[in-house]
């Protein structure tokens, strides 16, 4: 992949021995690509020569010069979605490059970790039907490959890809049904450029220099630090050495050893995916992300800033798109065997509410919430189909303003303590009900100063009351505060599930 550096030396051959222009384009500019509609559509690249670029689509042609590393750059503004394949243009010194089959819709960045990354051939037999019903050329995914590096890179290989039977199974499953389901209610083309890559932290998406300017990071950026000053390649190539040797005399049993990596460039430490991921992709025009992702917060010591990286990050690509890019998140679905105690606490749950309460710091934002669709026994839950859709509700309201789709089910607004019980408000609220007819579930409760007890609650109109016989004077209120919390039953009107939360700050 190119970076910065290899492009001023390809410019630098380029003066000293003029020969004919050539045009280099990102990977993402190429046949088959989605235009976002109604906005400032960007299209850059390189020229190996000072000189004048002409970019030609939709009976429109933009211009621009080189500056001095040899980057030109246009825009389309104000695009119009059309299902029609057209070609673009691009001319520069003698050469011209066609793009063809050019859409132009709406485009949504996918991101995050495994779970987003989760292809539809993994979800199991109950997607077969799907994919086998899947045939649409105006829904389409770059499909990619994973890159982390030391240095903010300037391409992201991968290929643009139209669902049919024979492709859908290698796309993100919940990337493709958010966008089946926008494509349903929009009736234009949509497109998932998916950038995701399992078990990484959220850290590793963000940039540089906005990771350095967040106070919360001082940690995870000195835990960098000092992997980079005790890395000893030596010793390294030793180790690998002797873990191959041990898996050969074992029969080459399980996979072969992987090359440990430089820390510079490890996908596990902070900004390495952003620099071979997402700096590339910066500034292609579209109108927001989904993201889901989480699990390695969860369970690697990070739980509590959450909802500041989250925030973080979100800042960062919006300065980077130089756009107010929508942001709608998965929360994090119920793993693990249920809890049966009350007062019981996770990383699992702590990032599950960090996610909640980062709703309220990060603007144009929206949460899906999944504590009803996971699995006990399995990270990566097979049905992405409510994970998309549900996401999808954001989208639908917010951008697309279809104000009839209800977001959410119910988020916690505020508690009251009143003669003893606990009243509590919530946001998307019409319709509470018990999902299963019976007796709300998993709410806790406890005094100021004292154990978490199991509570009784019971709805009165759009409110919960909650208490407890043991607690006469409540401080504080917990609904599904467990990794699995079995049983929690409260919902709303549209059956969609309640966000776990507690009152305390």
């Amino acid at each position: 992949m190119w970076t910065q550096t290899s492009l001023t030396l390809l410019l630098a051959g380029a003066l000293a021995c003029p020969l004919t222009a050539a045009i280099e384009l990102p990977s993402f500019f190429s046949d088959g690509m989605v235009l976002q509609q109604e906005s400032e559509a960007k299209i850059w690249g390189w020229l190996d020569a000072p000189g004048k670029v002409e970019v030609t689509f939709a009976e429109k042609t933009e211009s621009a010069k080189t500056d001095d590393n040899g980057r030109w750059e246009v825009s389309f503004k104000g695009l119009t979605a059309s299902a029609e394949g057209r070609a673009m243009t691009i001319s520069g010194g003698k050469e011209s490059k066609t793009l063809q089959d050019v859409l132009v819709g709406e485009v949504w960045v996918a991101s995050g970790q495994s779970n987003m990354e989760w292809t539809m051939s993994r979800c199991g037999k109950e997607v077969i039907d799907d994919i086998a019903a899947s045939q649409d050329p105006l829904l389409r995914v770059y499909l990619s490959r994973n890159f982390s590096t030391a240095e903010p890179q300037i391409d992201f290989p991968g290929k643009w890809t139209a669902a049919a039977p024979d492709t859908t199974g290698n796309m993100t499953a919940v990337g493709y049904y958010y966008a089946r389901k926008l494509r349903a209610e929009l009736k234009v083309p949509v497109a998932i450029i998916e950038c995701a890559w399992g078990g990484k932290p959220v850290e590793a998406f963000i940039s540089e220099e906005a990771f350095h300017k967040l106070p919360e990071a001082k940690g995870l950026i000195a835990k960098k630090a000092q992997a980079v000053a005790n890395w000893n390649p030596k010793a390294m190539a030793a180790a690998h050495e002797k873990k191959i040797k041990r898996w050969t005399e074992n029969g080459k049993k399980g996979g072969r050893p992987s090359v440990q990596p430089e820390p510079s460039m490890s996908s596990r430490l902070h900004s390495t995916i952003y620099n071979g991921m997402i700096a590339p992709l910066a500034g292609y025009s579209a109108r927001g992300v989904i993201w889901y992702q989480g699990e390695s917060n969860a369970n690697g010591g990070t739980a509590a800033i959450y909802e500041e990286l989250l925030g973080c990050l979100v800042q960062d690509w919006r300065t980077r798109w130089d756009s107010k890019l929508s942001f709608y998140y998965v929360q994090l679905a119920n793993f693990r065997q249920p809890v049966a105690e009350p007062g019981t606490t996770s990383g699992w749950v702590v990032t599950q509410d960090e996610m909640r309460r980062a709703l309220d710091s990060i603007s144009n934002s929206g949460m899906a919430v999944a504590n009803d669709i996971g699995a006990a026994d399995n990270i990566h839950p097979t049905n992405k189909l409510d994970v998309g859709e549900r996401l999808a509700r954001w989208a639908l309201n917010k951008d697309y303003q279809r104000k009839e789709v209800v977001v959410s089910g119910p988020l916690f607004q505020k508690a009251e303590e009143k003669n003893g019980r606990m009243e509590i408000s919530f946001d998307h609220s019409t319709g509470l009900k018990s999902r299963d007819g019976g007796k709300l579930q998993r709410f806790e409760i406890k005094a100021e100063d004292g154990a978490w007890v199991w509570a009784q609650a019971q709805i009165e109109g759009e409110k919960i009351i909650v208490w407890s016989d043991a607690i006469p004077k409540p401080a504080a209120v917990r609904y599904a505060w467990a990794e699995n919390p079995k049983g929690a039953n409260l919902v709303n009107g549209e059956d969609l599930p309640t966000s776990c939360f507690t009152t305390e700050k």
